[in-house]
């Protein structure tokens, strides 16, 4: 038999930026204190009713009961200030922790009274330590595994009891060590393991297929979590958070982890309230349009490749919040490479998108302020002669309002220019009647975030974004972690640059020290790209992951009522039109470089969106200021997934 039941509770919880901003359970008296008298044990017979009336200022909608049930419960707690600060990550300290307070509070064997929650996990063989790490310890003497029979039927059972002639395609639950840093967020593969190790201890059912194909990703999720995560979707744990995608190398967070600690309890224990509250929040299997309509959405691209005269296309479908499905065409490198969705191409001027993220959150961090003056961040005095008393910010920058003149994105060329008056236009700054795309202008404001976070915008991006959703991008294409897949650059027939050029280019130098790629030289597949639409279309949520707050994407989308000369409203940095591709209004950037036309798009109102990178296509727009061939794409895509 499998033995008793794992323990912990999460206590700690790390903050995403900056590295030392982190708060804890422990540090001080909580916000919501629950007497011994109060507290709840699975002997009780608690109510929804009862359990509600503990709350949080901060808690979402769909994870606040979980959230009340488990501060109730006594196993997680909130913080001084009334917050529960849901989107701060569980690490695997903080859920041995909780999971030791559940086998507590569930009369069950809890095992030894030790004082560290790490030698009372490598007692009941969920972890033992390492080092300065944990490493997740099997049990070798009573091994499960998933066996797949020759006629394709699968059956979890003790790996001694199978045959020898039934041993084809086996995937064995045990094998190398699975090592955890303590303060390392869990990724979901990660996070599953630990739960059905403590299933396992705690005597729980582990019935489970093993089989994860009816999830898109399936395949991707580690062979040593195969069976635990399967386990986990079909006892509802998991069910809770994923909606579409299984997406094992997530981290978990705080509002995630109640959600999935009261669905344990609820399948372990048959605990009422815990059952009723995991019930609610169970995901319906989310339905594509777009991969229903997969084989006709890809004739449309191929027709617009063929029109506009493409060398290769890449395209991205945002649905309700969501990459759902990638397409590509053509050529990533002409007669040679076949283009795919995981190629990484040079987005050109949506990179202006990425950067604006990049100061929303930076904004929501309190580190930058949009009307604060820029030369602030400079310790200078920068200013417009002529208009001396009005500011020149990174809210003027954004909106392409600054008056900036060009010039060269070197550091010291820029605090010359701008601290001694000569470096601007005639413009007012932040008037809209002078407004003037300005590719300078971005160039100052990715050196002035460089400066004010002393990172690199690759490292200020990785750690905000790109490490959390998987996503390999850089400004420099030479520091990509896989630069294998680079798209050839055409215009016109010719090569503009070709891949040995784009692997030579590297970050020369300190942070804020050179601007020069910020305008337009991000490199990336339109699958990461997809998944950044993914994040503003969804209010600023990526798979349950609160990344970018929804009021960071509501000033990012923040627009004056005046359209530009072009005809749209421009927003930070993003831009708004009316009546675009049978969509009542879409926000939007285009992209032009060295024969790449890209477009990325999203739909306000219902989270769809449409992310279309190009190479060696024609430059012709169309009637709503988009590069034609992406307007095309728009137009096919967006009317087949319309609801």
């Amino acid at each position: 038999m499998l033995e008793r039941v794992f323990s912990g509770i999460m206590a700690v919880w790390m903050a995403v930026f900056p590295a030392g901003d982190a708060r804890t359970a422990d540090s001080g008296p909580e916000a919501v204190n629950v007497s011994a008298e109060e507290a709840y044990t699975m002997s009780d017979t608690p109510t929804l009713e009862r359990v509600r009336t503990v709350t949080f200022a901060d808690t979402p909608e769909k994870a606040a009961d979980a959230v009340s049930y488990a501060a109730f419960c006594g196993l997680m707690s909130g913080f001084e200030d009334g917050s529960f600060y849901p989107d701060n990550f569980l690490n695997a300290a903080q859920a041995v922790r909780i999971l030791r307070r559940i086998a507590a509070r569930t009369a069950l064997d809890a095992g030894p009274d030790t004082a560290s929650d790490v030698e009372w996990a490598a007692a009941v063989e969920l972890l033992s330590p390492e080092d300065d790490n944990f490493r997740v310890t099997f049990r070798p003497q009573n091994p499960q595994v998933l066996i797949e029979y020759e006629d394709g039927t699968q059956e979890l059972i003790d790996y001694h009891a199978i045959p020898d002639s039934a041993r084809v395609g086996v995937f064995a639950l045990y094998g190398k060590g699975v090592s955890l840093n303590p303060e390392t967020p869990l990724t979901r593969a990660q996070f599953a393991l630990l739960l059905y190790r403590f299933a396992m201890f705690a005597g729980y059912d582990l019935t489970c297929t093993g089989n994860l194909s009816l999830r898109r990703d399936g395949e991707s999720v580690p062979d040593y979590a195969k069976i635990p995560y399967s386990w986990a979707m079909e006892h509802d744990l998991y069910r809770t958070i994923v909606v579409d995608d299984l997406c094992p190398g997530l981290p978990v967070s705080r509002a995630q982890a109640a959600l999935i600690f009261t669905a344990l309890i609820a399948d372990g224990t048959g605990e009422p309230v815990a059952v009723q509250i995991t019930q609610a929040a169970r995901n319906p299997f989310f339905v594509s349009k777009s991969r229903d309509l997969h084989d006709a959405i890809q004739a449309a691209i191929d027709s617009a490749g063929r029109r506009y005269n493409a060398t290769g296309l890449q395209v991205a479908v945002i649905e309700r919040g969501r990459l759902t499905d990638t397409y590509a065409y053509g050529w990533a490198t002409k007669n040679e490479d076949p283009m795919t969705p995981a190629h990484k191409m040079r987005i050109a001027s949506i990179s202006k998108v990425i950067l604006g993220m990049a100061a929303a959150r930076m904004r929501q961090d309190g580190l930058v302020d949009y009307a604060a003056p820029l030369g602030a961040y400079w310790d200078e005095t920068f200013q417009n002669p002529a208009h001396p008393d009005t500011p020149i910010t990174l809210r003027t920058l954004l909106t392409h309002t600054s008056s900036l003149a060009d010039g060269s994105l070197l550091s010291a060329s820029v605090r010359s220019r701008l601290g001694t008056g000569r470096g601007y236009t005639s413009a007012v700054p932040g008037s809209l009647d002078n407004w003037e795309y300005s590719n300078f202008g971005f160039g100052v404001l990715g050196m002035t975030l460089e400066r004010v976070a002393g990172r690199t915008m690759d490292q200020i991006l990785d750690r905000y974004f790109f490490d959390r959703m998987g996503i390999d991008a850089s400004f420099y294409a030479g520091d990509l972690d896989d630069s294998s897949e680079l798209v050839t650059l055409y215009s016109g027939g010719s090569v503009t640059r070709s891949l040995s050029d784009q692997r030579q280019r590297h970050n020369p130098g300190s942070p804020g020290s050179d601007g020069t790629v910020f305008a337009g030289g991000l490199t990336i597949s339109v699958r990461d790209l997809g998944k950044m639409a993914a994040l503003l279309a969804n209010d600023g949520a990526y798979e349950g992951l609160q990344l970018l707050s929804p009021e960071s994407v509501r000033l990012m989308e923040t627009y004056e009522n005046q359209k530009v000369s072009d005809g749209f409203y421009q927003a930070m940095p993003i831009r708004y039109r009316t009546n675009a591709y049978g969509r009542s209004g879409i926000y939007y950037h285009t992209g032009s470089a060295y024969g790449v036309f890209n477009g990325l798009s999203y739909d306000p109102a219902t989270g769809d969106g449409v992310v279309v990178l190009t190479v060696g296509a024609g430059g012709s727009r169309d009637s709503n200021g988009n590069y034609a061939v992406c307007g095309a794409i728009y137009d096919a895509v967006y009317h087949a997934i319309e609801r």
